[in-house]
């Protein structure tokens, strides 16, 4: 996947690295490193099964990248999440509809589909893996009640 070698080179010049060893060497450079490529290979999901431009990682300032898509009436936000687990949410920053991607490998992904602010709210349970007392976490479920992304652009 040449997007993924180009995140890479991209995350590589973001943290002053030369190559992957120091990528490597740094715990939280490997992490930023694998996020960036769920969070973009999600957009670029989105976008070529919408076939709309599919976006640059050098259009994009990774370190404060959040992937979202622009429909006809809104702003929709990107939520991929690992193959075999829920989506996990965090209260605070629900504020856009939401697009649900999973993630199966690197270079697969499959979109579920997007529920508006309300939807996604009324779906959502208790999470068991919250790892930060101040954050709120909860994991969603209402993905029958999705709706197709195609949608967005009408």
């Amino acid at each position: 996947m040449k997007e993924e070698f180009a995140v890479r080179d991209s995350v590589l010049n973001s943290l002053g690295l030369n190559n992957l060893n120091q990528l490597r060497d740094r715990y939280e450079g490997q992490t930023f490193l694998d996020k960036t490529l769920k969070k973009y290979g999600g957009l670029v999901a989105c976008q070529k099964h919408l076939n709309i431009k599919v976006t640059s990682i050098d259009e994009l300032n990774i370190k404060d990248f959040k992937p979202q898509i622009e429909g006809k009436k809104d702003i929709y936000d990107i939520k991929v999440f690992d193959f075999g687990a829920l989506p996990a949410l965090e209260l605070s920053t629900i504020k856009n509809p939401l697009i649900f991607v999973i993630q199966k490998d690197k270079s697969t992904f499959s979109i579920c589909g997007y529920g508006n602010r309300d939807l996604v709210l009324d779906n959502l349970v208790d999470s068991n893996n919250e790892t930060v007392n101040s954050v709120s976490l909860k994991n969603f479920i209402g993905f029958s009640d999705l709706k197709p992304i195609e949608e967005i652009l009408k």
